[in-house]
Order: C-alpha cells, then structure tokens, then sequence
C-alpha cells in the first residue's frame, strides 16, 4: 500500500512532496496496478512532480520525498538516509538495476545528473526478500518517458542545462551543469579554510551526461534497453571548524557508465517473468591537496569500479495466492591505486601497484501472498542472503557474510477510504569492504573483524483518502544488533561495531485540495535514535541523524499559466562529533522556498518561464559540524515538457 499523499493536479509540481501512489515493485522498471496494494511504505514523485523541481542532479529531486534525509559529508559525498537508516542500508536502483558501487555500497547522488531521472520512488520499513542484499531501505530512479528540457540560470554561475527527445520508440537525452561554488549563509561561522563570504570554498562543479533508451514487444515479451554516460568533476568544502586535519580534496575526474536490459515475459495467463541485466563501470580520481590553498597535490587515489548483476522475479498466480520466487546476482571488483606526491607536489617517477579486491553478493527468496477477501491481503516471505569477500587487496581474507531474512504483512481495505497494515522484517546488512580495508588517503585504520549489522524492523500504517486529499500515518521501529559506526585512534578514525541501536519514530503526512487552484501538502517524520547500552558518560547518540525532518508546501495555479508555490523545510536536533571525537548538538533549521512560473505555448507546445528562489531567508543549515549546507540561492530559467 502507498502511503504517498493523494495526487493532486495544479500548482507547481516543484513544491509537492508527495505527488501520487505510486505501486510499482520498486526494484523493476515495470509498472503495477496502481490499486494494488504494497505491505511497505511506499512514496513517489511523478513526471511533472520531477520536471517542476527544475533540479541539476538527483539530491535536489529526491530530499522532496519523505523521511529521506540527504546530507554532503566530509568526502564531498551527498547520501540518502531514509528514516534516518544508514545511507549503506539504502539501495540505489535505475531501471531495476542497483547502481549503488559495491566498494562502499553508497552512491554520490550530487553527481547523477536530474536529467537522466524521469520518475523517483521510495520505499521504507520491511521490505521483501526480492529487493535483495543489504537493502533496508530504497529509492528507485527512472528516466523520463516524454518530451523534457530546461534551461536555467542563478546564483554562484551556476548553468543548467537538460533534454530528452522521444523519436519513435527511442529516448535520447543530455545534460550539463556547471557553478562556480554553492552559495554560503552569512550566519555560517567558519574560522578555517573559508575564502570570501559569498561561495563556499571548493564547492565548484561540472556535471554532464548521455543517455538513451529503446523499447517495444516481441510476442509476449516486453523488453527495454537503457543505456548513459555521465562524466564530470567536482571540488570538496573542507571541514572549516577543523584549526588541523581537514580534507583538502577534489575530483578533478569522474566517470560512470551503465547499460540496463529489461524484459517482462509472460509465460501464461498466470505467470510472469521479470528479468533485469546490467553492466555498470564507475571510475573516480580524489585529489588531496596539503592546504587550503589547493596548489600542491599530496597525495592521489584512483579508483576503478566495475560491476554486473542479474534479478530474476518469477510471480505466478494461482487462484488467491501469489507465488514469488526472486534471484539476485552482482559481482563487482575494485581497483585502486594510491600515490603519495613529494612536497613540491610532484609524482613518483614511478607508480605503486593497484590494489584489487573483489567481492560477490547474491540471494534467493520466496514470498506468497493469499488473498483472504478483496479486503484482506496477507504475505509472508523468507530469503537469504549472502557477500562473499573474494579478493582483499594487501589485507588478509576474511569470512563472507550470510543469514536469512524474512518478512510478514497484513494488509486491511477498512472500506469508506481507510486501509491500514502491518509488517515485521529481519535483514542483514554485511560492512563494505571499504568499510573493513579501506584507508582514505591516510585517514581511517582498517578493521577487517567488522560483524555485519542484523536489523529487526516493525511497522503499522493508516491511511484515508477521499475526493479532496487524504493522509497517512506510519510508526515504526528499528532494532539494531553491532551498529556499525566509528571512534577515534590517535589522529585516524577506525569503524567499529557498537553492541546495538534503535530507531523509533512515526511518519505523518497528507495534503487537501480546498480549491480546485490551491493544493496544500505536507509531511513529518519524527525519529529518536539511540545506541544501546553505552558507555558510562557517553552520548548514546549516532552521528548525523536528525531528530525531525518536516516539509509543508502551498501551491497555486491558475487556468491562465500562472502558477507559484512556498515551501517550508524543517530539520530537528541532530549531533556530530567534534575535532576530538565527542558528540555535540547542531543546530536545528527552518528554510523557505518560492517558485513562481508563467506557462505558455509555442505551436501548441506548453513551456514555463520560472523564478526559482531558495532557502530565501539564507538560513543556517548544518548537515554536519563545519559543513554548512548553501544559503540563499536564486536561479531562473525556461523549461519544456
């Protein structure tokens, strides 16, 4: 069952959080009945939910979605939380394949391009063993289906730049982005490695992208081919609260690539296959710089990553009961070479070997749904799930990870516009291989004994809907066994595992259309996360989880093209460890946002001319202690589609 907000249609589609129910399995790129229900926690952004944000990159599109939670850590990485689960429980999908890179299981979201995203979904709680390992949470990203591009223009010189043509059955589409530097709040107090007043020292970016898709039926086949190239470079803001040891990186190369075949087959009247195929390369260069000044290169890291991966989902009806057979397959090596530069910042006159690791994830799971009536559905579900360490570069081997997940849901149609459900999940989430050996140029020490995480999660969800809006509300909890986080060791850091943590929290949200011009929506998620059985006079807090995240939005559109909306953004307490290691609180925000737009049309074409005006009251807002989040941003454009 989704428990998005209802769609409704008007107003800027920027400013709507919670579009439509969207009941897609989010790990396909194939679309279900949308009266279907689901037995986790789904949200959606559609097509002009996507388009109105007038976004560069996939951050901007997906922190409009509930409980996701994106902030840019000290690596220059911008990653999804979804109810403040770890970002490395939250898988990353295209099209059904999982573009998340198996080194660290995470993904850069600042760097895949919003012109390659069409459609954005997440899902939340249990979910079935068919999504595959390590994934607790999800977000599923697809490309547009029609006509779409924009042009835009703001603050920090910053250019934007995107279409996708639709010719026949192919989709061919591009990109480019560029800014000088994001723009920095004047309330932000930065006494180190901060240049000038107006930009962010080192927050320069260049990103540009290909894609192309291809699709139609043979017989009883159903089949696509999706196919882009992204391409850029970057700078990353040093922790400016640090007096010593803050990173002085940039990126001055990246690339990813990625090929995906789909093909639904029906095999008879009540069996249907899905299969997804792809083939993914990931290559970065990280610059680190021995000042401020980003003039010496002190060292270098260079990084190949190339990965591939199957997913079989076999659904077979049988009167009542949905049969569900799932396979998952990746396997993905990793190369990386390190090099230390002299104090001039010269090379070596010869370079070290290339590390090479490699690692195999898969699993296999079962699920049957019964259908008790047309009101009550039920489903239980078990799987396993296994990572297997096969290559550990200079490091000893070490013993894969396994255990068995499983699910459990009810789902309940009350009738008069109520349904209301249950689940209850088990699932393991294995350490990353860089979380075990990786040593980030000289800044964390290895440790290869990392136990994966096993996760228990429970939840229960209401929701209405009727002719003018609906609402939802979802608690929830989450029972960590060996969290895995981090301490200090002397000037490094090292991963370690706590003995355990627990999220609780609940979601709320809806939206009401009280004139058919006027649509207002929004959404709460509150979460309380805490270690388990800590230390005697240590903060029982996890780094960078907020307290509260909450978005309320209002939106007008007239019949004449006139359109705007107004955007508040909240997010609650939250901690980060300080230069010695210890816990302290950040600063609670509240930010604005306002769009206004005229539409028209050329030969009967519809294109927006749109304001775009950003955290207008040019809050602080602080993701992470000395890396403040940008401030007052303006931007103006034309978009089409």
């Amino acid at each position: 069952m989704s428990t998005a907000a209802l769609a409704m249609p008007g107003g800027p589609a920027w400013a709507q959080s919670t579009q439509v129910f969207s009941e897609t399995i989010v790990v396909n790129g194939h679309g279900e009945p949308v009266d279907s229900a689901s037995f986790e926690t789904r949200h959606a952004l559609d097509g002009e939910a996507v388009a109105g944000i007038n976004a560069a990159s996939a951050d901007e599109i997906l922190r409009r979605l509930p409980a996701v939670y994106l902030p840019t850590n000290s690596r220059g990485e911008t990653i999804a939380f979804v109810r403040n689960a770890a970002e490395r429980q939250v898988a990353i999908f295209y099209e059904g394949a999982d573009i998340n890179v198996p080194w660290d299981n995470r993904l850069d979201l600042a760097m895949i391009p919003a012109g390659l995203i069409g459609t954005a979904r997440s899902a939340a709680g249990p979910l079935a063993p068919h999504y595959g390992v390590n994934a607790l949470g999800a977000l599923s990203l697809s490309p547009t289906a029609g006509l779409r591009g924009k042009v835009a223009y703001g603050t920090g010189d910053r250019f934007d730049a995107d279409l996708a043509v639709p010719l026949g059955p192919v989709m061919v589409g591009g990109s480019y982005a560029s800014r000088d530097g994001e723009p920095l709040s004047d309330e932000a107090d930065l006494p180190y490695s901060q240049v000038g007043r107006k930009l962010r020292t080192n927050t320069d970016r260049e990103l540009a992208s290909v894609f192309g898709r291809v699709g139609g039926e043979v017989g009883a086949h159903t089949l696509s081919l999706t196919a882009f190239h992204v391409w850029g470079n970057k700078g990353i803001a040093p922790e400016s609260n640090r007096a010593s040891g803050a990173r002085f990186w940039r990126y001055p190369d990246l690339q990813h690539t990625l090929v995906v075949g789909n093909a639904r087959s029906a095999l008879g009247e009540s069996t249907e296959l899905d299969s997804v195929a792809w083939y993914q390369r990931f290559g970065q260069t990280i610059d680190s710089y021995a000042s401020a000044a980003y003039d010496k290169v002190a060292s270098r890291e260079v990084d190949k990553d190339r990965t591939w991966g199957v997913r079989e989902l076999l659904k077979h009806r049988a009167g009542p009961a949905m049969l569900v057979g799932s396979f998952n397959f990746l396997q993905s090596t990793h190369h990386q070479r390190d090099i230390s530069y002299d104090s001039a910042g010269n090379p070596p006159a010869s370079l070290p070997d290339a590390l090479f690791y490699k690692q195999r994830n898969w699993s296999v799971g079962g699920e049957l749904e019964y259908d008790f009536s047309t009101a009550l559905r039920a489903e239980v579900g078990l799987g396993y799930d296994v990572v297997d360490y096969m290559r550990t570069g200079d490091k000893p081997p070490v013993k894969d990870a396994r255990d068995w997940t499983g699910r459990a849901g009810l789902v309940l149609d009350a009738g008069s516009g109520w349904r209301v459900r249950g689940a209850l999940g088990r699932k393991m989430r294995a350490p990353t291989m860089r979380e075990r050996f990786g040593e980030g140029i000289k800044r964390f020490m290895p440790n290869p004994d990392l136990k994966p995480e096993r996760i228990v999660t429970a939840e229960v969800g209401a929701e209405w809907r009727g002719e003018r809006g609906g609402f939802y509300v979802i608690p929830f909890v989450q029972d960590l066994k060996n969290t895995i986080d981090q301490r200090n060791v002397g000037s490094l850091r090292q991963r370690i595992n706590l003995k355990g943590s627990k999220v609780k929290g609940i979601e709320v949200g809806g939206n009401w259309r009280p004139h058919e011009y006027v649509t207002l929506a929004g959404n709460l998620t509150w979460t309380h996360v805490r270690r388990k059985n800590a230390d005697s006079g240590t903060l029982n807090r996890i780094a960078e989880k907020p307290s509260l995240l909450a978005n309320l939005t209002a939106s007008y559109a007239h019949p004449s093209g006139f359109a705007t909306s107004f955007e508040a953004l909240h997010n609650g307490r939250a901690y980060s460890a300080d230069t010695t290691g210890d816990m302290v609180p950040l600063e609670r925000s509240t930010s604005f946002n306002w769009q206004v737009s005229q539409g028209f049309r050329v030969k009967n074409q519809p294109f927006d001319v749109f304001l775009h005006v950003e955290n207008i009251g040019d809050s602080l807002i602080e993701p992470q202690l000395g890396l403040p989040a940008a401030g007052r941003a303006v931007r103006i454009g034309i978009r089409v589609g």
